[in-house]
């Protein structure tokens, strides 16, 4: 038999993990009518006025067409606004508009809500310090990329 390696992979457990703590978030996703994709350009915007479709796609850690394809959608539902850049007219923004950042704004608390309620077995300081350290690796790691450039 192999030496056991999915335990000890973190990107396996940092997915693992996302799966079960999301799971509940993700269904009232659904109840509100609202795709995964599309959540995480509403949270995006949320700390943007506005935002390029390059940064965009960036920050929603999600591929090109993915985030077109939720934006194009939540543009239908009138929750965000795309429109052309005034120094370069091929590049495209996207911001909230005022019913897109109320929905964003009731996701977020009731994410913090239910992502609470998950971790609420866990001390506030473990939680904060784990994320901390996975902040401050992700830096690393961007930087060593950027550095290796």
């Amino acid at each position: 038999m192999n030496e056991p390696f999915l335990d000890g992979y973190l990107p396996y457990v940092l997915r693992r993990a996302d799966q079960v703590l999301s799971a509940p978030f993700y269904q009232l996703l659904t109840q509100h009518g609202v795709q995964r994709s599309e959540w995480r350009v509403l949270a995006v915007l949320r700390e943007h006025d506005s935002i390029s479709m390059t940064d965009l796609t960036t920050t929603a850690l999600s591929p090109q067409p993915t985030v077109s394809h939720a934006v194009a959608r939540l543009a239908e539902r009138g929750l965000v606004q795309r429109f052309r850049g005034t120094h370069d007219k091929r590049l495209w923004f996207v911001a909230c508009t005022e019913s897109g950042r109320a929905l964003a704004d009731k996701l977020v608390l009731e994410a913090h809500h239910t992502e609470t309620e998950a971790l609420s077995g866990a001390s506030i300081h473990d939680i904060s310090g784990l994320v901390e350290e996975l902040n401050s690796l992700h830096t690393k790691l961007a930087d060593s990329l950027v550095a290796q450039s």
